[in-house]
């Protein structure tokens, strides 16, 4: 028995490809995409051209300058799908409605003490109902489905922040067949860190960075990581899962969720000196994500970490420098630092990657998709 290509999965993975590129560069010529693809300007000329006669690619302008005639432009046409993003949270319920571009078009957020399963379901279910009814109909013709993102182990480590056996149990091995039955529609699921990661990649400061390791400080710290342009998952959707990363601690072995997690953060605050229990906790969260970002990068060899989560810009930004100062005077002599960036989207990325998961299931490349079934 044997596995071979196909015409039609090379198609599809082609088509694929080049609806990616555009993505990325927000914008490609023809030339652009046979160049930076490595398809013939034969292939990428009648791809493009059938995606603009299916609707998901449209004119954005032309390129004048240099020789020959101007090029011109393609961008994703926003109008052609919209989905659902769905970030359930240990605080809180993040729902937001996005267009194929992956535009944000509205937002919705409620914080809570720990989400309860029947009620998620019927607020998102409310939630879709509200918007799509605001869409044309068209636009409602056009809707891809609904992406869920959550920790994927949201009722463990609940004694730190007092959730009872009760609560974590809701959300047991049944969580997907309870959303899918539902919301009656197309149900996409990833776990928050890897959506929060997703969301950069496509419309963030992600967009044209091939290797980086992801951050999301949030109630408990997060993390996604992206390896040749696309979110490595592993075996079982669980890489980067970086709140049990182990960091040394006096004891003996702590883990990063106890040192970068907002949780500690806001029980510390209000009894006594607000200011100094911040710089403190600041300070004690640059010190376990350097020791992690120099692990991780001796083993991967990154591009560039990017910095996110439930912070204000200006508390980002400290940190940042904070993990950068502190990386660079413990890195060892042979260590590539790599670049450190601060996340565009923030808060909302895991709501929004979770948005974006019904296009990248249809829409990015898969290697899988050039190989068909077992064969004679």
């Amino acid at each position: 028995m044997g596995r071979g290509s196909n015409s039609n999965g090379v198609r599809r993975y082609n088509e694929r490809l080049v609806l990616s590129t555009i993505r990325r560069l927000d914008g490609a010529s023809k030339a652009d995409l046979a160049k930076i693809t490595g398809l013939s300007p034969q292939a990428a000329w009648r791809i493009v051209e059938d995606l603009q006669a299916d609707g998901l690619l449209m004119v954005a302008g032309r390129r004048t300058g240099g020789m020959g005639q101007p090029s011109t432009i393609y961008k994703i046409n926003g109008e052609n799908g919209y989905t659902i993003g769905v970030e359930v949270g240990r605080s809180r319920l993040t729902c937001v409605l996005l267009n194929f571009n992956g535009v944000v078009l509205a937002t919705q957020t409620r914080p809570m003490a720990f989400p309860e399963r029947s009620s998620v379901i019927a607020e998102v279910a409310q939630f879709a109902r509200v918007q799509l009814a605001a869409l044309e109909p068209e636009q409602r013709q056009a809707f891809l489905g609904v992406g869920i993102a959550m920790p994927w182990f949201i009722g463990a480590w609940r004694e730190e922040i007092g959730v009872s056996p009760d609560q974590a149990k809701d959300w047991g091995a049944d969580v997907e067949e309870a959303f899918r039955s539902g919301l009656d529609c197309p149900v996409f699921f990833e776990n928050d860190g890897n959506a929060a990661a997703l969301a950069e990649l496509l419309c963030g400061v992600g967009l044209g960075v091939e290797n980086y390791l992801y951050f999301h400080v949030g109630t408990f710290v997060g993390g996604g990581l992206v390896l040749g342009g696309q979110i490595h998952q592993g075996r079982h959707g669980n890489a980067a899962a970086l709140a049990s990363m182990p960091i040394p601690d006096e004891g003996g072995q702590d883990f990063l969720l106890h040192r970068a997690s907002l949780y500690s953060l806001e029980a510390a605050l209000g009894q006594g000196d607000d200011e100094a229990v911040r710089a403190a906790w600041l300070d004690t969260c640059a010190q376990a994500i350097a020791f992690v970002i120099l692990g991780a990068n001796s083993l991967l060899d990154l591009d560039a970490v990017v910095l996110s989560g439930a912070l204000d810009e200006t508390t980002l930004r400290l940190l940042a420098e904070r993990v950068e100062a502190r990386t660079a005077a413990t890195a060892p002599k042979d260590f590539f630092k790599p670049q450190m960036l601060v996340g565009q989207i923030r808060d909302t990325a895991p709501a929004v990657g979770a948005g974006l998961l019904p296009l990248y299931a249809s829409y990015t490349p898969n290697l899988g998709s050039l190989l068909k079934g077992d064969v004679a």
